[in-house]
């Protein structure tokens, strides 16, 4: 009788080892055949080693592994010695910022967010807005559903429309209904664009909303949400906006400019300065009571100065480095100012002392937006600003650091931007001149103490 190895259900002998191994639904195999695959693996496995052994045994081996062991040796030397470098040397300290997204990078932006914000309805449609614009700059897949709710939340404000307009004036009432129709038709407008998944509508759609919205909040602001230090309660202020126009000449008297009136181009530029007295009351109304007085007609420009005198002006200028400074009155200089900034998330502004950006200490009005209008330094001290030398700054991303704000960011008081002509401004050169400055709108923002009355009846 054929004797037969049984094995468990389920599980097969090894060809290799007659050891069990589980392969389902495979029959089992005979102990004889069994020892012939064995005989043949052993025979297979032989003829191997043999081969290995004659391929050890060439010439060109023993060098090979000489090669092998000597390039080893060296890595192994190599890692010893960097890791002993690595353990010595010392920690390095390194301080990378992103750009930072809660300061303003436009001058609509800045002059929005520095109204003082008397009506809470109209401030929470402000944000909500602020929000569909923030979500609108995600590069790819945008979350249109999150810009969708925004929207709806603005346009839910409307269910109180008499909420809307308190703190408005009787007088300028009108107005305020003519901004609110034409803030709910804008608002539709940029809903259809949200639901379309249109971005270059929605981005014009929200300028749009978010300029009728800073015009209303102007029409409800007052005045002054604080009061001035008393140390400077006596100096002229101006409570609010005021705009002033300046008009620019080429020096040899070239058709530089272009007329944007009459077409064409033209000999004299226009620009425009809104100055912001909400977040730098007494810098810009130093700068209009300057206007007033006639200090910037007929005045040459300079362009990128920094620290040097020129037409025999006994003073150093110092202000930012890429900028168009006019100078002031070198005989009988105007008295200084302190220097003035608004901290975001404060009620007062900061007097004589920089702000502390590293730590995050941001300004309202910045100074790393192209256009932005401050007094430049003295010498020898950052606490306080001159009262009649003043720059327009000519910002771009060169002059930023890594957190994309300029280098002299909190160490100089912006009171204002250019809100139209920055094309002229690029073309203005050393010698080029103002040929008059006057104020258009705002001056009976102007409060002058020591008269006891106010800019429109000075």
């Amino acid at each position: 009788m054929t004797s037969r190895l049984l094995a468990p259900a389920g599980q097969q002998l090894s060809s290799s080892c007659c050891h069990p191994r589980r392969t389902p639904s495979v029959p089992f195999r005979s102990h004889r055949s069994c020892r012939s695959t064995c005989r043949t693996t052993t025979h297979a496995t032989s003829h191997n080693q043999q081969q290995l052994q004659h391929r050890d045994q060439e010439p060109w081996q023993p060098a090979a592994r000489q090669a092998s062991a000597a390039a080893l040796a060296a890595v192994q030397a190599c890692a010893a010695l960097l890791a002993g470098q690595l353990a010595a040397a010392e920690p390095a300290i390194a301080v990378l910022n992103s750009p930072n997204a809660r300061i303003p990078r436009t001058v609509d932006a800045a002059l929005r967010r520095s109204i003082p914000a008397f009506n809470p309805q109209v401030q929470a449609m402000q944000r909500s807005l602020e929000d569909v614009a923030y979500l609108l700059r995600i590069p790819q897949r945008k979350p249109w559903g999150n810009m969708a709710g925004d929207v709806a939340a603005a346009l839910a404000a409307f269910d109180n429309r008499p909420a809307l307009l308190a703190g408005v004036p009787p007088a300028q009432q009108p107005e305020a209904e003519q901004l609110l129709d034409e803030l709910f038709a804008k608002l539709k407008q940029l809903e259809l664009a949200v639901k379309t998944q249109q971005p270059d509508f929605v981005g014009v759609r929200i300028a749009d909303s978010l300029k009728r919205i800073a015009d209303l909040e102007l029409l409800q602001a007052p005045g002054l949400s604080f009061s001035l230090p008393r140390e400077y309660a006596s100096r002229p202020y101006l409570a609010g906006r005021a705009i002033v126009q300046l008009t620019v000449e080429k020096a040899d008297g070239s058709l530089a400019f272009v007329d944007n009136l009459n077409g064409g181009l033209s000999k004299q530029g226009t620009v425009l300065l809104t100055l912001d007295g909400y977040s730098a009351p007494i810098s810009a109304g130093n700068f209009v009571v300057n206007v007033l007085d006639g200090l910037y007609n007929n005045k040459p420009l300079q362009m990128q100065q920094n620290q040097q005198q020129w037409h025999g002006c006994l003073r150093p200028i110092q202000a930012s480095y890429a900028s168009v400074i006019t100078p002031g009155n070198s005989v009988q200089p105007r008295p200084p100012i302190p220097l003035e900034n608004l901290p975001a998330g404060t009620f007062d502004p900061l007097y004589r002392l920089p702000l502390d950006v590293q730590s995050g200490e941001l300004p309202v009005l910045p100074l790393s937006i192209a256009g932005a209008v401050s007094m430049t330094h003295l010498p020898d001290t950052e606490s306080f600003l001159s009262g009649d030398e003043w720059f327009i700054y000519k910002f771009d991303k060169q002059q930023a650091g890594l957190s994309g704000l300029s280098f002299d960011e909190g160490t100089f008081g912006v009171f204002g931007y250019v809100t139209d002509g920055m094309a002229v401004v690029t073309k203005l050169q050393t010698g080029d001149t103002i040929v008059s400055a006057e104020v258009v709108s705002g001056l009976e923002r102007l409060v002058r103490p020591e008269a006891g009355s106010n800019g429109s009846s000075s």
